[in-house]
C-alpha cells in the first residue's frame, strides 16, 4: 500500500516564533521567517538528486520550499512561514503564481529572446532578464536591479544562490518574487547552455 504525501502545518513545541513546519516527501522542513537574512547571500538548493524539491535557505535556516510530484516540474507548490501558494508553468512556457484559492498573485509570460516581464495584479510590470553569463535579473521599470539569481554548479541538481537588492529588501511581495522568478528559471528549456 502506497503512504499518502501529507503535508502537516503543525508546529513543534521547540520551535522558535513564527516558524512553521512542513512535512513533504517524508522530510519535515522548518520554515522561517526571512527576517534579516536577505541581507546576506540566499541559496535555493535542491536536496536529493531527481526529487522534485528545491529549499530557499540562508545562514538563519530554511525559508521556503517548493515542492512537487510527477515527471515535469509544471506543477509546485511553494510553501513560506505564513502560507502556501501553487506554480504553474502552461505547456506554451507561461509561469503563474497562485494562493490556493486560484487568484493569480504574479505571472511571467512567455517572452522572446532574453527578455520576459514579471506581471503583479496590483503593481508594475518588471523586466525579467538573461544574461549573457547564465544569471537572470529582476529589473524595476527604471531598470533597477532588484533580485539577481545564479546558478552553481551540482551533478545532476539545480541549484543557485540569489542577491536581494537593497530596494526589494523591504517589499512586502519579496517571497512571490522569489518563488516565481526561481519557478520560471527552473521552467526554462535545459538544452541552451544557461
Amino acid at each position: 500500500m502506497k503512504r499518502p504525501r501529507v503535508i502537516v502545518h503543525a508546529p513543534r513545541a521547540g520551535s522558535g516564533p513564527g516558524v512553521r513546519e512542513v512535512e513533504a516527501h517524508g522530510e519535515t522542513h522548518a520554515l522561517s521567517p526571512l527576517g534579516d537574512a536577505v541581507n546576506g547571500l540566499l541559496y535555493w538548493e535542491q536536496p536529493h538528486v531527481f526529487r522534485r524539491a528545491w529549499r530557499l535557505i540562508s545562514e538563519r535556516g530554511e525559508h521556503m520550499l517548493l515542492h512537487g510530484q510527477g515527471l515535469t516540474r509544471r506543477k509546485l507548490r511553494a510553501e513560506t512561514p505564513s502560507v502556501t501558494w501553487t506554480l504553474d508553468r502552461s505547456w506554451t512556457g507561461d509561469v503563474t503564481l497562485a494562493d490556493l484559492e486560484g487568484r493569480e498573485l504574479a505571472s511571467i509570460p512567455r517572452g522572446w529572446l532574453w527578455r520576459r516581464r514579471l506581471e503583479l495584479p496590483d503593481g508594475p510590470t518588471l523586466a525579467w532578464r538573461r544574461h549573457w553569463n547564465g544569471d537572470r535579473t529582476l529589473e524595476d521599470v527604471e531598470a533597477h536591479e532588484l533580485l539577481r539569481l545564479r546558478r552553481w554548479f551540482a551533478f545532476f541538481r539545480f541549484q543557485g544562490t540569489v542577491e536581494v537588492s537593497d530596494a526589494a529588501r523591504t517589499r512586502p511581495d519579496l517571497p512571490q518574487l522569489l518563488a516565481v522568478t526561481f519557478f520560471a528559471r527552473l521552467s526554462e528549456p535545459r538544452g541552451h547552455g544557461g
